[in-house]
């Protein structure tokens, strides 16, 4: 009987050990790959410890964030490597990653250049695009520029719970003289779901001049309001701008609205959208505005 009884111990036990061993190794493998030369290595380490349900993972993404200062020209130093960690630090939604995630915002944006269409510009601007006066989105995977990556921070910083240093960063980079911050600061003030934003956001949108910081700010105003008002009114308007990418994040403000009056405006505007990329995002929207779903 103690045989039969040890024996079924024994059965318990070691699938527990054999997980926690496994569950080990799986972190150390994730470890030695941000450590890699390899950006898309890197990436989807990052990835592999964001989608598990362990927070174990936090503080390796916050290293890879941070970068070694030993080795400043590193592949693991790279801005896509601080946009991959900061997008899944946002997705973890762990506030144990709020001051670094501000301490990395103010060590990076210190360096990027005051930056408003329509002056020329050049890849080293972080934001270049053949066809758009405004467009951010001009660059290969894993060569994404140190601008694109701050913005990032700065949306997810608004996705984790706000503390009194983060919402100051934020707004203050509502103020930034570079044009993609202002838009990603206004990301994360609606991300951050706090009204009390509206008059920081009502008063950038009265200021501003560039017509994709324009509606990215529009954008939040309406998302917090939630009201067929005015604002409302000059989104639907936005999409039928010049700009695609204008367009397209006028597209992304009804989504965020979610009211299914907007559908009609968007069906008949996919007619005639000839970006690829726009209509993909406009038809997306236009199925999520239609379809059964909880707001």
């Amino acid at each position: 009987m103690i045989r039969k009884s040890i024996l079924f111990l024994y059965v318990l036990v070691l699938p527990a050990f054999i997980f926690a061993e496994s569950e080990e190794r799986f972190f150390e493998i994730q470890r030695t790959r941000l450590s890699s030369s390899d950006i898309f290595e890197i990436r989807d380490a990052i990835d592999q410890l964001t989608f598990v349900k362990s927070n174990r993972g936090i503080r390796d993404i916050i290293s890879a964030m941070e970068g070694s200062s030993n080795f400043p020209t590193s592949p693991g130093n790279a801005p896509a490597v601080k946009f991959y960690a900061a997008q899944a630090l946002g997705r973890k939604g762990e506030k144990l990653a709020v001051p670094y995630l501000i301490k990395t915002y103010q060590k990076e944006s210190a360096n990027i250049p005051e930056h408003n269409p329509p002056k020329k510009r050049t890849w080293k601007d972080g934001v270049a695009d053949s066809n758009s006066l405004s467009s951010p989105y001009f660059y290969e995977d894993g060569e994404i520029p140190i601008t694109l990556a701050c913005g990032e921070i700065l949306r997810a910083l608004g996705s984790l719970p706000l503390s009194s240093e983060s919402e100051s960063t934020i707004k203050q980079a509502l103020t930034s003289p570079n044009f993609y911050l202002r838009s990603a600061a206004a990301d994360a003030l609606y991300f951050s779901g706090k009204r009390e934003s509206l008059s920081n956001l009502n008063d950038a949108l009265g200021k501003e001049t560039v017509p994709y910081t324009k509606i990215s700010i529009l954008s939040a105003v309406v998302g917090l309001e939630r009201l067929p008002n005015q604002n409302y009114k000059a989104v639907l308007e936005s999409l039928s701008d010049k700009d695609p990418q204008v367009r397209a994040k006028a597209s992304d403000a009804l989504r965020r609205l979610d009211f299914r009056t907007s559908a009609p405006y968007l069906e008949k505007v996919i007619e005639s959208e000839n970006d690829p990329k726009v209509l993909k995002q406009m038809k997306s929207d236009y199925e999520f505005l239609v379809s059964f779903h909880t707001p």
